[in-house]
């Protein structure tokens, strides 16, 4: 027998749910060296493409922030082409390194949140990165992908498209640089961050912009007002999240985006032992890790206490959220997984501060038999809970108040209630956070306004309900609102919604695939 086939199936969930093996992840020109060979061009294709680079520098540049992202999952190919293809000018994407040096696109410090992985990007190799999964894929499935710096550029490369580089952490410039220059795009580069810009931001090729503004934070891109105070502002571009309206304001026709991956691989579904359900004696296992939290109120005081606790919360995280395979869970196991919700892991890091808890809320939603309003009550116990525990791992350099300690739980709340279609008390507590000001909402976390539109949007998809978010004070819940009409506007309630009361969003709609 394999040590593989010894292992109790729970414990390979938990400790490798990340990996899924694949049978590629790459492009075939890059399957798995990431600096592949540069496509060559001729004199006439190179002149051509910087000609090209050129106009789109001369107007004003259209960026779109992380790639087109509600048409795909954010800084990947498949959003980035959109930008393109929508009329847009370029990206702005995301870069770090693997443990190894590879470069690649991805936002976030963890992996957790947006993959099926754990830790700290920056701690896992290309190898093991490009097994990942994205949680939320979006429309194009299992062919979304983590994508390498090289293969993006190279797909700007193509489009003769604009750059804002968003260097996440010190020390990789000089290699973005090197790629600069093998592919000849330092023209293409109107932005970049300055405060890990490096060599870049010094290099006489880098000419950059300027920008008019940004209209994303709070969806003022859904709106020709807005859009057009910013174009009346002096600068060279404007960032965006959607760029239909800015793309149409400026005179400019929408494309049709396309719905064929942008480096087709062969079809891999996730692996038997990912997707398919626990058994019945592989839950009192995982039930066991989470029940062993004695220590959720100790606050390691040396460096060697806190990695210890981080190791046991990432345990408890990841029993947490291998249990949502179960089909189903005994009451003794739902009040375990409330108790981890109440009283998540404190650790001084926020990146493992209260991270059981987040899943041990994501999994009593996601397996089914349970009160539907006990899950809600919880829901509203945390996004109100201002606790005083938090005291001795709050960040004074943060300077926010007290309860945002407890962020990583608090933002995973509304999105996991949007799961409960048609539940009334669901609804009601997201209305309920659309009804806070934001005095009574800042000292509760960031503020999920937004989040809590989205998510009645999912909850009561109906022309009633998105014409009373179209209705609410704040522009980001209205702009968001429209947006997810446009997302499903071959729905009637969503495309009534939109007629009366927001019809210049109409234009914006792409039809076909």
């Amino acid at each position: 027998m394999s040590t593989r086939s010894s292992v109790p199936r729970w414990i390979r969930i938990a400790a490798g749910f990340a990996v899924v093996w694949l049978a590629t992840l790459a492009r075939p020109t890059s399957a798995d060296e990431p600096l592949a060979p540069v496509k060559e061009e001729t004199p006439e294709q190179r002149q051509s493409r910087h000609d090209r680079v050129a106009r789109r520098r001369a107007g004003l540049m259209v960026i779109c922030h992380r790639g087109a992202s509600e048409f795909a999952h954010e800084n990947t190919l498949e959003a980035y082409r959109a930008t393109f293809e929508l009329g847009a000018d370029g990206n702005e994407i995301d870069i770090r390194s693997t443990s190894d040096g590879v470069l690649v696109c991805f936002h976030d410090d963890m992996l957790d949140r947006l993959t099926d992985g754990w830790g700290d990007l920056s701690d896992v190799s290309w190898s093991e990165l490009r097994q990942l999964n994205l949680t939320h894929p979006g429309p194009f499935g299992n062919q979304t992908r983590i994508p390498t710096l090289q293969e993006v550029l190279e797909l700007h490369r193509e489009y003769a498209g604009l750059l804002h580089l968003d260097i996440k952490r010190p020390g990789m410039d000089r290699k973005i640089a090197d790629l600069l220059d093998r592919l000849d795009m330092w023209d293409h580069v109107p932005f970049c961050n300055g405060d890990n810009g490096g060599v870049i931001l010094r290099d006489k090729r880098y000419r950059p912009g300027r920008y008019r503004g940004g209209l994303y934070q709070d969806r003022s891109e859904v709106f020709p007002e807005a859009i057009a105070a910013v174009l009346e502002k002096p600068g060279d571009g404007v960032i965006v999240d959607d760029p239909r309206g800015v793309v149409l304001q400026l005179g400019r026709s929408i494309g049709k985006p396309s719905w064929e991956p942008v480096a087709p691989r062969a079809a891999n579904p996730r692996s038997s032992e990912v997707a398919s359900p626990l058994k019945p004696t592989e839950i009192p296992p995982l039930i066991g890790t989470l029940r062993d939290a004695s220590d959720w109120k100790q606050v390691g005081q040396t460096v060697d206490e806190q990695r210890a606790l981080a190791t046991r919360i990432r345990a408890r995280a990841q029993a947490a959220r291998a249990l949502a395979h179960a089909t189903a869970l005994s009451s003794d196991d739902r009040t375990l997984l409330a108790e981890r919700v109440r009283n998540r892991s404190l650790h001084q890091d926020w990146m493992w501060h209260g991270l059981d808890g987040a899943f041990a809320f994501q999994t009593l939603v996601a397996v089914p038999g349970g009160s539907i309003d006990q899950e809600v009550e919880l829901a509203r116990f945390v996004l109100w809970r201002d606790d005083p525990a938090l005291e001795p791992v709050v960040n004074p350099e943060f300077k926010n108040p007290r309860a945002w300690t407890d962020f990583r739980v608090k933002m995973v709340i509304l999105p996991t209630l949007a799961r409960l279609r048609d539940q009334p008390a669901a609804a009601n507590l997201c209305r309920e956070y659309l009804q806070l000001s934001d005095a009574d909402a800042r000292p509760l976390g960031p503020d999920q306004f937004r989040e809590a539109a989205v998510a009645l949007l999912q909850i009561r998809p109906t022309t009633e309900t998105a014409l009373e978010l179209l209705r609410h004070r704040l522009q980001v819940v209205r702009g968001e609102t429209i947006l997810r009409c446009l997302q499903h506007s071959d729905e009637s309630w969503a495309t009534a919604a939109l007629e009366q009361a927001a019809p210049h969003a109409l234009r914006y709609i792409v039809t076909g695939k």
